[in-house]
């Protein structure tokens, strides 16, 4: 079996990976390396594109440009390097070329019902305002680069070949941190500390410093890491679910995952199949508590017109019509996810296979003690197996998202 790896989509999501032959190399990360003094901008925005139930953004590598799903649920930079393949996917670029040795043997991924052999090279790395086709089907690109997250020696994923069930997409993943096992992330290659997604204005703030005042009041992310989670998503603790106007009286803590490369929402399967949760989802709200005790919402319907709700404001508040495409783009759609993190011999079964790590992050054959585990279970306070929702788009696009990654908190507005 395939250990279990990043997350999961609706678009497409890498929820397996095969482990590679030898250990990782450590990429460079900003939490470990002194920046030099630089001139170079501290914030870039950068424009979204609408790209069939996601947004895309634009990125050279090695001068070729491609696009890709921006997804705060998983890792990686991903290429689509099939061109010879007649079922190439020359809707996301595509990938002409070696690249330099990275030194990682490579992978095979599972992207939700695509099975993926992964190639992890080496290549110069920026972020490129807009492109726009020409009649050639070639790409130009407008505007310069993006410093903030340009990348000379930058590791990322070369599609070579896979097997799926109708096709995928190509993401360019926005999750920082990872366990040592896991193939080295973007972010942690870049200098960037902190995102802010403006989905009405369709950009992408990048940037070197914070950008949630200190006295906001935000919401705090967990790192689900500890737990076994391969990355640190973009988690917080769920205080209330409301689902078809009824409160969902849960019988365990629950945590809700920012997952921009997700449509509607996926739920862990043991609270999707408990008969405390409606099959058919109408409406829902999802109440999150800010650190000084407030309240932060998300909502969602399969109404345009939703009406005023406490601790989210109207959309006419933000101007947006409703014939705006988002509509039709993001529906309530709720699907079933397997999410393995929680289970008691997570990775000492599936991933102990000669590599120096299991899935969770823990050398191999080392099981945790119980005070360890208790230890973890008190840390974050979501007790033995928390519940999990992948929140995707249809619960923010009409919001302002701000994520301070290395200070783990985030505003929803």
């Amino acid at each position: 079996m395939r250990p279990p790896s990043v997350s999961r989509s609706l678009v497409t999501r890498a929820l397996c990976l095969l482990p590679a032959l030898r250990p990782p190399l450590v990429a460079r990360s900003i939490e470990s390396e002194q920046l030099a003094p630089s001139t170079e901008p501290e914030q870039s925005v950068l424009p979204l594109e609408l790209c069939g139930g996601a947004y895309c953004l634009n990125y050279t590598i090695d001068k070729q440009l491609f696009r890709a799903v921006v997804d705060t649920g998983s890792p990686f930079v991903l290429v689509d390097g099939t061109c010879q393949d007649p079922r190439a996917r020359t809707l996301w670029g595509c990938y002409r070329g070696d690249g330099r040795p990275s030194g990682l043997a490579p992978t095979d991924e599972l992207f939700g019902g695509v099975d993926v052999g992964t190639e992890w090279r080496l290549g110069e790395l920026a972020l490129a305002p807009s492109f726009r086709p020409t009649a050639e089907r070639q790409w130009i690109a407008e505007g310069g680069e993006v410093s903030v997250a340009k990348i000379d020696d930058a590791t990322f994923g070369v599609v070579r070949s896979f097997v799926d069930k109708g096709g995928g997409a190509v993401f360019l993943g926005l999750a920082k941190r990872r366990l040592p096992r896991i193939r080295p992330t973007f972010l942690e290659q870049t200098r960037v500390a902190a995102m802010r997604f403006d989905f009405v204005q369709r950009s992408l703030t990048l940037s070197a410093s914070p950008l949630v005042p200190r006295a906001a009041d935000a919401v705090r992310t967990i790192d689900l890491r500890p737990r076994g989670a391969p990355v640190a998503t973009y988690a917080a603790r769920i205080q209330r679910l409301v689902v078809n106007g009824e409160v969902v009286e849960l019988d365990r803590p629950a945590v809700c995952i920012i997952d921009t490369g997700t449509t509607g929402c996926s739920v862990s399967d043991e609270l999707f199949d408990n008969e405390r949760l409606p099959q058919v989802w109408r409406d829902a709200r999802i109440e999150l508590q800010t650190e000084k005790g407030a309240l932060c919402a998300l909502e969602a319907s399969v109404r345009k017109r939703r009406p005023a709700a406490r601790g989210i404001p109207p959309p006419s508040a933000r101007g947006i019509a409703l014939d705006a495409r988002e509509f039709d783009e993001f529906p309530l759609i709720v699907t079933p996810v397997r999410v393995p993190w929680f289970d008691a011999d997570f990775g000492q079964q599936e991933c102990a296979d000669g590599e120096p790590y299991q899935c969770n992050g823990q050398p191999i054959g080392r099981r945790r003690s119980l005070l360890e585990t208790l230890r973890v279970q008190l840390g974050d306070g979501l007790g033995e197996a928390p519940y999990v929702l992948f929140v995707g788009l249809a619960f923010y696009w009409q919001r302002l998202l701000t994520i301070d990654i290395d200070e783990g908190r985030m505003t929803i507005e």
